[in-house]
């Protein structure tokens, strides 16, 4: 089985298992939701919230859909006893993270989408000028919270209270996320360069896949 292959149809399988117990995509969502309309009312619709603001919102809200997602990435696969099944694959350890990566990655970007709709509806969020570099720091922003996100899940899978450390663990691992991500989303918003944010963004990115590829096979084992 190839690298691709391999990771194409753990993904697969992941969603395919996430769609069927849809209560669990629609708490997500009803959270995301929640969390926006809340906003809205306690800033009156959100027409007098600066960039700043909005955006440091936007992106704690994605942080918490992050933690709910990731709760169903390998510690399904423990809880349920089939993580044993994964590591009989005829692939490597790395094709199963890039699977694990590509089902949290679109998990994340559904719940984007969802987010970025209402926000325009609710929170007065206008489309920037520069849309490019708008939708370039969500989906950047989401591939680096999947990766860092699913290593931190996979490496706490096997602990007691796990759904509690990970929210611990996840937040000081993210960080480098969240900042530049909150500044460009800022900065996008009025019309400023964010080459430097990006720049942060895809060092962070190269880092965590990086550490991951060289490390999750000693996770995996243990």
């Amino acid at each position: 089985m190839g690298f691709f292959s391999a990771a194409l149809e753990i993904a697969a399988k992941d969603l395919r298992v996430e769609f069927k117990r849809a209560y669990e995509i629609l708490s997500i969502l009803t959270f995301s939701v929640s969390a926006i309309l809340i906003c809205s009312f306690a800033w009156g619709g959100a027409i007098t919230t600066n960039p700043q603001v909005t955006a440091a919102a936007l992106w704690i809200i994605l942080f918490f859909a992050t933690i709910l997602t990731l709760t169903t990435a390998f510690t399904r696969e423990t809880d349920r006893g089939t993580l044993g099944g994964l590591k009989t694959l005829p692939c490597s350890p790395a094709a199963i993270l890039f699977g694990k990566i590509l089902y949290v990655t679109t998990m994340l970007l559904f719940v984007t989408c969802v987010v970025l709709s209402f926000s325009f509806v609710f929170l007065n969020l206008k489309m920037p000028e520069r849309v490019l570099d708008f939708l370039i720091i969500f989906v950047l922003g989401a591939v680096d919270l999947a990766i860092a996100g699913s290593f931190v899940s996979a490496l706490v899978m096997f602990s007691e209270g796990k759904t509690l450390i990970l929210s611990f663990l996840l937040f000081p691992v993210c960080v480098p996320v969240f900042i530049p991500s909150v500044l460009a989303t800022a900065k996008v918003m009025t019309g400023v360069d964010v080459l430097p944010e990006l720049r942060l963004l895809l060092a962070f990115l190269f880092l965590v896949i990086v550490v991951s590829h060289l490390t999750f096979r000693f996770v995996l084992e243990e």
